[in-house]
């Protein structure tokens, strides 16, 4: 079965530009944080702690995580100073609520948003205080069987409108809250995708069909926008949405998640994952996260993305000085 949402491995494109900058950039971070510990003494960090939970704003204790080995997929711009950093939000009530789930409401999780000065992109000012349009948002076409879904998953895409501005970091906690999922995921996932930039272009290509509308520059274009890269071809109603507002960028691609997470990604199931990992089935978070990548179940480069977004999540890499 042919897949009709996945987010990368389409014949005859290349990723080579994007992946040749992250591993070029990955070097030079190391160098940077190796020759920074060794100079200099530590400075201050935001508070450990994670964004507002969906289920309560009381306070929470940071859980343990998966160890591997960091990860980040762009070039990071000049950050706030250590003391901006302190300021970075507080900890709250953390966690994924499971398949079922009653999810909190958009007014709900702004309540919960830990709100903050501290802001390292301010190069996504514009667009974090950007949001749909109306007509934007009834263009966005119903979740079905045609799209891979099973029809309960449009509950989900009726729920989406792109309505939150503020800092990026109140931006990836309000989609979490209102997704239902743990806020340091989504904080670690656009680590990955963008290095927290809703400027972000990946996916370069030179065959024009692939191209968003206004993007062919007469050799190719990139397939691949915002903090947490949708890629235009497969995702056609969220233009230019995904590239020009950051809430409504994160929020479409977690609404896709949690329709995978609830079991609603129906086509998943004919998939066949690598030995040892289980098939499609409803509550498994970090499937969904790979499913984003690849758009299968466990495959290899499911898998290596999957340990890629865990080793920013243990490395809590927004924390770090330089980010």
């Amino acid at each position: 079965m042919s897949n009709p949402l996945h987010r990368f491995h389409i014949p005859g494109v290349s990723r080579i530009p994007r992946r040749a900058r992250y591993l070029a950039m990955l070097a030079q971070v190391a160098i940077a944080l190796t020759l920074l510990a060794a100079c200099t003494p530590p400075q201050p960090l935001p508070p450990t702690g994670k964004g507002p939970s969906p289920e309560a704003t009381t306070t929470g204790t940071v859980t343990s995580q998966p160890s591997a080995t960091a990860t980040s997929s762009a070039s990071p711009t000049s950050s706030p100073t250590a003391t901006a950093q302190a300021t970075a939000t507080t900890p709250a009530s953390s966690g994924t609520l499971p398949p079922g789930s009653a999810l909190p409401s958009e007014a709900t999780c702004a309540a919960r948003v830990q709100r903050s000065a501290w802001e390292p992109r301010p190069d996504n000012t514009a667009a974090n205080n950007r949001v749909p349009t109306a007509a934007q948002i009834a263009g966005i076409g119903p979740w079905g069987p045609a799209t891979g879904f099973d029809p309960k998953a449009d509950s989900l895409r009726k729920q989406m409108t792109g309505n939150f501005t503020g800092t990026t970091d109140e931006i990836l906690q309000w989609v979490a809250c209102k997704w239902g999922i743990d806020p340091n995921i989504v904080r670690a996932e656009a680590v990955v995708e963008s290095y927290w930039h809703q400027s972000q272009l990946g996916d370069w290509t030179s065959d024009k069909s692939y191209c968003p509308p206004g993007t062919w520059n007469g050799s190719g274009c990139y397939q691949s926008y915002g903090i947490l890269q949708i890629k235009w071809y497969y995702f056609q109603e969220a233009w230019p949405m995904s590239r020009d507002d950051t809430a409504f960028n994160a929020e479409y691609v977690y609404g896709v998640l949690r329709a995978c997470y609830e079991g609603w990604e129906t086509y998943l199931s004919s998939g066949t994952p690598l030995p040892g990992y289980p098939r499609y089935h409803a509550g498994d978070i970090w499937g969904c996260i790979g499913r984003w990548y690849s758009g299968w179940w466990y495959t290899q480069g499911a898998v290596d993305y999957i340990n890629k977004v865990k080793a920013a999540l243990a490395q809590q890499t927004w924390r770090t000085p330089g980010f």
